[in-house]
């Protein structure tokens, strides 16, 4: 029997909006943030779900409890989601760092450079690494089920990765958005949709990152 999993983002914050890094911190979902999050929600209502995980970090776990619903499944916190971490970077806005350290550039992470890292922060392949260990693990134990994932922007790329995205390094997934992968039981993937927003009221750009 297959296995499905559903990723998402976690909604949208101040910090995404200043285009601050978040990191391992955290910054408040913001009302349009909660919002799309229960828009989400609504079109996973009637979309079989067996377990939520999530990484622990409040925003995407307020955005893990919203999308619960009333669904009678379990939210379980794992550290392998948790977003990448930017050290003494984290809190800052990106235009700052540039102007300080133009060798640092976030953009050389989101398209693929796995060797670059803030100041006692991670780089990608360190990300990717700890994904892989959490979601063979995630899987093993739910083989056959429908499983929800909530995650954040880079933690996201790691998971296409994983699932062999050729678009991996092209694209960041938008807050709240879904994506659907089923993997069959000789472990074959199949991306039947990714960063899907067709459930917003409103399909305006989203602000910041």
């Amino acid at each position: 029997m297959k296995t499905t999993l559903y990723l998402t983002r976690h909604g949208q914050t101040e910090w995404n909006i200043e285009k601050r890094l978040q990191g391992r911190g955290n910054s408040p979902l913001t009302q349009e943030g909660i919002e799309k999050a229960y828009e989400l929600r609504k079109r996973l209502k009637d979309i079989p779900i067996d377990v939520i995980y999530t990484s622990p970090i409040e925003r995407a776990l307020h955005t893990a409890q919203i999308l619960k619903g009333d669904k009678d499944v379990e939210i379980l916190s794992c550290e392998g989601l948790m977003e990448m971490s930017f050290g003494t970077y984290e809190g800052r806005k990106t235009d700052e760092i540039s102007k300080e350290c133009p060798e640092w550039d976030i953009n050389l992470i989101m398209e693929g450079n796995t060797t670059l890292a803030a100041p006692e922060g991670e780089n990608l392949g360190q990300v990717r690494d700890r994904v892989k260990e959490a979601m063979d693990h995630i899987i093993a134990m739910h083989k056959g089920k429908h499983i929800l994932v909530v995650a954040h922007g880079i933690t996201l790329k790691a998971l296409m990765y994983y699932f062999k995205d050729e678009e991996v390094n092209q694209e960041v997934m938008g807050q709240t958005t879904l994506t659907k992968i089923e993997q069959d039981v000789d472990g074959t993937v199949h991306i039947v949709y990714k960063n899907d927003s067709t459930h917003f009221s409103n399909q305006a750009k989203q602000l910041g990152w």
